[in-house]
Order: structure tokens, then sequence, then C-alpha cells
């Protein structure tokens, strides 16, 4: 559980820095585009290629510390071993969405590669690159449902709401 930790908190820094440089150079075009009436033709694409790297690497990190969005009307009503089977049930439903992530994004990064496909634009991303991202995605979040039964059935018998007051 610590490997799976350290790794989940190294991309969730990583995605901090991400998010802070996303908001720099969106910053950057607006300023350049309705400030100084010359747009660039570089920021649309990397801030999208940004985005979905924040957005597949932190899937793994919120299902471990119980973050994703979720409906809780039967969870709420449960308590003890009830809640906790319940929910090692959710986050076991997660994985075969993430193997189909991690395969599914496999092939069509490796086609990507094989292909030597790039992005119709000036700057000719290789676009293996962020369908990797998919891949990668995936696996992580194959981590996170792993690292969350692991922290779900080392907890004491009480609901992550009472666990959390505890803390």
């Amino acid at each position: 559980m610590k490997s799976i930790d350290y790794i989940q908190k190294t991309i969730v820094f990583l995605l901090a820095i991400l998010m802070g440089f996303l908001a720099i150079i969106v910053f950057y075009e607006v300023i350049s585009r309705y400030g100084f009436k010359s747009p660039t033709i570089w920021t649309n694409e990397i801030s999208s290629y940004t985005l979905q790297f924040i957005v597949f690497f932190s899937m793994g990190y919120l299902l471990i510390e119980d973050e994703h969005l979720k409906v809780t009307f039967f969870l709420d009503k449960l308590k003890g071993k009830a809640n906790k089977i319940l929910r090692i049930i959710n986050v076991m439903l997660v994985i075969p969405y993430a193997t189909i992530l991690l395969i599914y994004g496999w092939n069509i990064t490796a086609s990507s590669y094989d292909r030597g496909s790039v992005s119709p634009t000036l700057l000719s991303v290789p676009l293996w690159i962020p369908y990797s991202f998919i891949c990668i995605g995936g696996g992580l979040l194959i981590l996170g449902g792993i690292g969350s039964v692991i922290k779900i059935i080392s907890e004491p018998h009480a609901t992550p709401q009472e666990v959390k007051v505890i803390d």
C-alpha cells in the first residue's frame, strides 16, 4: 500500500504543477488574444493535452482518497461490515472500466505510433503521446482500485464519514 500511495502522491504533485502551468498558458493566451490582438498557435493544443493528462492521471488518486463523485444513498444507510462490503463492491465495479481504458488505450496508442500519426496542427505532436494518457490513466485507475480496496479492508469498522471525524 505504501508503494501505491507513493506513486499516486508523486503523480498528484506533478498534476499540481501542470495545473499551474495550464493556468499560466491560458492566461498568456487571453492576454495575447484580447490585449495585443495576437493569438498564439500553440496554447490551445498544449492546454488540451495538459488537461487530458490531468484528467486521466488523477483518476486513481481520486479513487484511493474516496473523492470521486458518487451517489451515497445506500452507503449512508449502511453501517459497519455491510458498508465496507458495499464500498468494496463499488470499487471493484470500477476495475472493468479501468481495464477497458488500459486495453483500448494501449491499442490506440500502439496504432498511432505504428502509423506515425501526428496532430493536424503546426506543432505536429505525435498523437501516440496524448493517446498514451488513456492507457496510463487506466493503469493508474486499476492501481487506485487495488489501493482503495486495501484501504477499505484495513480501516476500522466505521463509515468513511466517521473515520474522517476521528482523524
